[in-house]
């Protein structure tokens, strides 16, 4: 090799170098699990209002107290939430309504993939009026 090519090889590797593009990192989902139980007189979501990104899962455990759902309120989510919610929401009951937990241990996981930054109110059909709600906000 002569003197020249000593010289291009490196200039010639810093050249491509700079015209790479970086590796994007796969961001990878956090599940977060809330606990839907009763203590005492109280019905509740623990935790009951807490933050996530678009992409991650809640779900959603029946621990005692049951039967409980997860309703998200038409009035307080996001514009262009619905259609994703009830997307991500097997088995739902009617709109933006899951389905009844009735077994202990059981889980309801919804995957908030493609969520619009917001926050989405959202309680259990049957204990709201006892007080059990919370509210999610998506970053």
């Amino acid at each position: 090799m002569n003197r020249w090519s000593l010289v291009a090889l490196p200039v010639l590797a810093l050249g491509v170098a700079a015209f790479a593009k970086p590796v994007a990192h796969a961001v990878v989902p956090v599940t977060h699990r809330v606990r839907m139980a009763q203590q005492g007189a109280k019905y509740l979501f623990n935790p009951a209002n807490f933050t996530i990104k678009s992409g991650d899962v809640v779900e959603f455990v029946n621990v005692s107290g049951g039967p409980h759902n997860v309703a998200f309120d038409k009035d307080h989510i996001p514009a262009g939430a619905r259609e994703i919610l009830n997307k991500a929401m097997a088995r739902r009951q009617s709109d933006l309504m899951g389905p009844f937990l009735t077994q202990a241990n059981e889980v309801y996981a919804i995957n908030f993939t493609g969520a619009p930054k917001g926050t989405y109110s959202y309680f259990c059909l049957p204990h709201r009026a006892l007080g059990m709600v919370g509210v999610i906000t998506v970053e």
